[in-house]
């Protein structure tokens, strides 16, 4: 019967209807049916095909991208340091003796900030505006100076990195911190400064004692902290470097309120002060806001750089004192710092020596005198120092020693020839922040009122500018900034 099921040796079989459907009739739909099963699979497989090839495709250009990415060269200071005038760091001249064996200086890493426990010589740091400090770093910042590692004025410089570190994360108000005094003093033919400075505090004196206590023990080896008097709303700490007295902080818990700006020097009376700005060659702006700055700057420039003829002209075009910033060997050449093109070399003959430096000189004719970049080694050096000495003196110029080491000859060699020469006492930029270049400045201040001139060096860092664009309005009208020219008698030594 249509439509109906039996059985069949044991087994379901359709009805009449459903056999029908499998003969001549029903051929058509099978063949039809096989068809179209073709057809899908063919799709399938195509479909799969082309899923693969896509795949492929997006793969092989992520491995692309991560094969470029992994070439391209970063630059990781760009983010902290773009706008500053970067070191020269380039091979000696191959006819240096010291150019042909040694290896070219490795990229110095990212900038470090403050946080970071100082290293014996000088490096490039940075405070974090963060109250909060991050873990201590080791990276090395820009290495713009190399200093003697047996200076113990060096020593004394990271005892105020500690205590200006301790300030700011306090965020003690730094108009509060006065230098009540300075003085020059020496300890086995080394020169440093032993300071005497009162804090205004808005807490009480003992979290100060226990942040700058931290703080000495991240910067300073051997440095000693301990409370001399006590009192009630006063305190006084002494800090001790190799069981000599450095610094003494008189902690007042309620500052008292500023006095009234005393009234200004009288033109060519009380202390001086020179600001020296090294480094300069690279970057045209920071030339021009330097020179624009209401009292004199003067202006180092590197020779072979590629705008040092132009920031030579404008300095000079604005009444600037101008000095060539003439590269010599560093005690830790090739390792860590390099003077960079145009540098003396301990070693090189006296010929060479002469060369180079007429070479410089020549692209920076308006200069007066020259100091040292680097020249730790160099300037220690009797023989190398006597030729550019002598040099100088026929040229009717004069020397500006940087002291990048307590062994410098510069000063027994020039009084030997009757050269006038004058040395640094002050860098005020050994951490390129703001506030820490203003204690500085502030500290170049009291020194002036203590030994009546002072000859202070920064840098092209945008905070040094930001620092002295804030210091002309605020310093100590008694100090008259002047040319570092003046300072010289244009009388030989040798006849004093």
């Amino acid at each position: 019967m249509t439509g109906k099921t039996t059985k069949k040796n044991g087994k379901p079989s359709r009805s009449s209807t459903s056999t029908k459907s499998g003969g001549k009739g029903g051929g058509k739909p099978k063949k039809t049916a096989a068809k179209t099963g073709r057809k899908r699979s063919s799709r399938k497989v195509f479909s799969k095909l082309w899923v693969m090839l896509m795949a492929a495709a997006t793969g092989l250009t992520a491995i692309t991208l991560v094969w470029a990415l992994s070439l391209s060269p970063v630059d990781t200071l760009s983010t902290d340091i773009a706008t500053i005038d970067k070191p020269v760091s380039a091979p000696a001249p191959t006819s240096s003796p010291q150019s042909v064996s040694r290896p070219a200086p490795t990229q110095p890493a990212k900038v470090a900030s403050l946080k970071t426990p100082a290293p014996a010589n000088h490096v490039r740091a940075r405070i974090a505006p963060d109250a909060a400090p991050p873990p201590p770093s080791h990276r090395q910042g820009l290495v713009y100076e190399v200093f003697d590692t047996e200076l113990l004025e060096q020593q004394v410089k990271e005892v105020d990195l500690a205590l200006v570190q301790t300030i700011m994360e306090l965020n003690l108000d730094p108009r509060s911190v006065r230098h009540l005094d300075i003085q020059m003093k020496t300890r086995n033919g080394q020169k440093y400064h032993t300071q005497s400075l009162a804090i205004g505090l808005d807490r009480d004196a003992r979290s100060f004692e226990q942040t700058l206590r931290r703080n000495l023990e991240l910067w300073v080896h051997n440095a000693e902290l301990r409370q001399i008097n006590g009192g009630p709303g006063k305190q006084e700490l002494r800090i001790s470097l190799l069981n000599l007295p450095t610094h003494t902080l008189f902690l007042e818990e309620h500052a008292r309120k500023p006095l009234p700006p005393p009234s200004p020097a009288q033109p060519g009376t009380g202390p001086r002060l020179v600001v020296v700005i090294d480094d300069l060659g690279e970057n045209v702006h920071q030339a021009r806001e330097l020179a624009a700055l209401s009292f004199p700057v003067t202006f180092a420039v590197l020779p072979n750089i590629s705008k040092s003829r132009e920031v030579a002209r404008i300095g000079a075009a604005a009444g600037r004192d101008v000095l060539l910033h003439q590269p010599m060997e560093p005690l830790d050449y090739p390792h860590r710092a390099d003077p960079g093109p145009g540098a003396l070399f301990v070693g090189m003959e006296d010929e060479q020596i002469l060369r180079i430096l007429r070479n410089n000189l020549a692209q920076v004719p308006q200069a007066i005198g020259i100091n040292n970049h680097m020249g730790s080694r160099f300037t220690a050096d009797e023989s190398g120092m006597s030729t550019v000495l002598q040099e100088l003196k026929r040229r009717d110029l004069f020397f500006l020693d940087s002291l990048t080491t307590g062994d410098s000859v510069a000063d027994e060699q020039a009084r030997k020839i009757g050269l006038e020469h004058l040395r640094r006492h002050i860098f005020l930029d050994n951490i390129p922040n703001v506030q820490a270049i203003l204690f500085q400045l502030r500290k170049a201040e009291q020194l002036a009122h203590n030994q009546g001139q002072v000859i202070a060096i920064g840098h092209p860092y945008p905070e040094t500018l930001e620092a002295l664009k804030l210091w002309e309005r605020e310093r100590d009208q008694r100090i008259n900034v002047v040319s570092l020219g003046s300072l010289l008698s244009r009388q030989s030594l040798a006849e004093r």
